[in-house]
């Protein structure tokens, strides 16, 4: 694997009007520069594109030949971006795509240390271990359909049955990815990389961790208002429903729902969480924004 064959999808989706910790930290190795780019924005602000460019031109001083912004206001969700991306990536000739959102922090010999672990094996999907508040986020331990940090990360291949990686930070074989049909498009963003991982076991593709250790910001862990919450519940349902109503495992989303929609209830005494899981999950009606 070399620079010239990997490309870096990198998805905002929050307002800032300043280059995010991952283009930071990704670009702080020379071989970026050598890399494609898509720039994936899913709340752009006025000229962003631009500012990118000079943040580029001045800070970073790099020349990149082979960079995309694209503005999505509609938000069509996290595997929309990838999608997109692989197809660009085709496009460039890339034989393998680097995935990051915007909260990632990748230290300064992350690749280095991906291409270290690239061997002759037919390894197709590489991730690091990813913290967030002090715990192994990724590859989390997944049981019976549940994920949970993981208190002994691990190094080398994994089992995918095992272990559920999150999106970002993932590094995949561009062949991997086509072969597996990539990100469910219809689940947007709740299950996209679970739905993703299963779709990989299903087609037989080896993973591996790498010794590159990053740290993650998740909204989730955050304490939040009702209104918010609620909103995110949304989400999460109408993904559940799309992952159900496509090739998701029926029983495990169900409990995972309803489990939340629990959970919820009891954490703000309000009984609304329970009325988007009638209307939203079982039910399938309309999402609303």
């Amino acid at each position: 694997m070399t620079a010239d064959q990997v490309l870096v999808v990198l998805v905002l989706y929050g307002d800032k009007s300043e280059p995010c910790v991952s283009l930071k930290s990704l670009m702080a190795h020379h071989k970026a520069q050598n890399m494609a780019w898509m720039i994936w924005d899913n709340h752009p602000i006025p000229g962003m594109d631009v500012m990118l460019r000079n943040w580029m031109a001045t800070e970073a001083k790099g020349s990149i030949e082979r960079w995309l912004y694209e503005a999505h206001p509609e938000n069509p969700g996290l595997s929309a971006a990838y999608r997109a991306a692989a197809e660009k990536a085709m496009e460039w000739r890339c034989t393998w795509m680097l995935l990051a959102d915007q909260d990632t922090h990748f230290p300064l010999d992350w690749w280095d240390c991906y291409t270290r672990s690239v061997h002759a094996d037919p390894i197709g999907l590489l991730v690091p271990q990813m913290y967030s508040s002090e715990l192994c986020i990724s590859p989390a331990v997944h049981r019976m359909g549940i994920s949970r940090p993981n208190p002994r990360p691990v190094l080398g291949e994994i089992n995918l049955n095992r272990y559920m990686p999150v999106n970002s930070g993932m590094m995949i074989r561009l062949s991997a990815y086509n072969q597996c049909g990539g990100h469910l498009p219809q689940v947007r963003l709740d299950f996209s990389d679970t739905a993703f991982i299963y779709r990989l076991r299903s087609a037989g593709i080896r993973a591996s961790v790498v010794p590159v250790t990053c740290s993650h910001g998740l909204s989730g862990l955050e304490p939040e208002s009702y209104v918010v919450r609620l909103q995110r519940y949304r989400q999460f349902c109408r993904d559940a429903r799309a992952w159900v109503e496509t090739e998701g495992p029926v029983v495990t989303l169900t409990f995972l729902v309803v489990g939340r929609a629990l959970r919820l209830s009891f954490r703000y005494l309000r009984f609304g969480f329970m009325r988007v899981l009638l209307q939203q999950f079982f039910l399938s009606r309309p999402y609303e924004q």
